[in-house]
């Protein structure tokens, strides 16, 4: 009697265990981009919607930043904590992961972003309601857009604007590098590609 309850729940468990590495990671991408989409513009909504009342330029910069961290720590040892097309696209570049993982890779990303995006709506939907009397407008004082996306400034021609992106991509969302310098240089920090 007791070795049948024992192999029914351990076969339970065993049913809920992914045994699929490249599903492993694809959930482990989903989650990691999710948790930055929510936390990261979680952090921006709530100073915009607040209208600075609540939170300005301080909690961004403190609340982005640690969103990223935090996707990148719960899912770096699965998949390598990419939660970026842009990281996933220069890691196949370089040889750093098969070509094969890449349009799963991207699209588990995606859909963790709009999942994300999705609950932070939901999370936010009375505040949005009340910001612009039930408005969603892209431009303007009012704008709601720019929680979830940037946008150029109205001068910004599109060869500087792609300059400003693609600098951006380099610096801020290399973390390592597409070689991984932190982990060259300063052995105590690991590199999970």
């Amino acid at each position: 009697m007791q070795s049948e309850t024992r192999q029914r729940k351990k076969s339970w468990k065993q049913r809920l265990v992914l045994k699929n590495s490249l599903a492993k990671e694809m959930l482990s991408e989903f989650l990691g981009t999710f948790i930055m989409i929510v936390l990261g513009c979680g952090s921006v909504a709530q100073a915009v919607l607040s209208r600075g009342h609540f939170g300005g330029i301080v909690t961004i910069i403190i609340g982005f930043p640690m969103a990223v961290g935090m996707a990148i720590y719960v899912t770096g040892g699965v998949s390598g904590g990419h939660v970026n097309p842009a990281v996933s696209f220069a890691m196949c570049l370089f040889g750093r992961m098969k070509w094969v993982k890449f349009p799963f890779y991207v699209g588990a990303q995606l859909l963790g972003a709009f999942v994300g995006s999705a609950v932070l709506f939901g999370i936010y939907y009375d505040a949005f309601m009340s910001f612009a009397g039930g408005k969603l407008l892209i431009v303007g004082e009012n704008a709601t857009a720019h929680i979830f996306a940037t946008y150029p400034a109205p001068y910004l021609s599109l060869a500087n604007a792609f300059a400003e992106q693609s600098w951006e991509q380099l610096l801020v969302d290399s973390r390592g590098g597409p070689f991984c310098w932190s982990c060259h240089w300063r052995p105590h920090l690991r590199c999970f590609h």
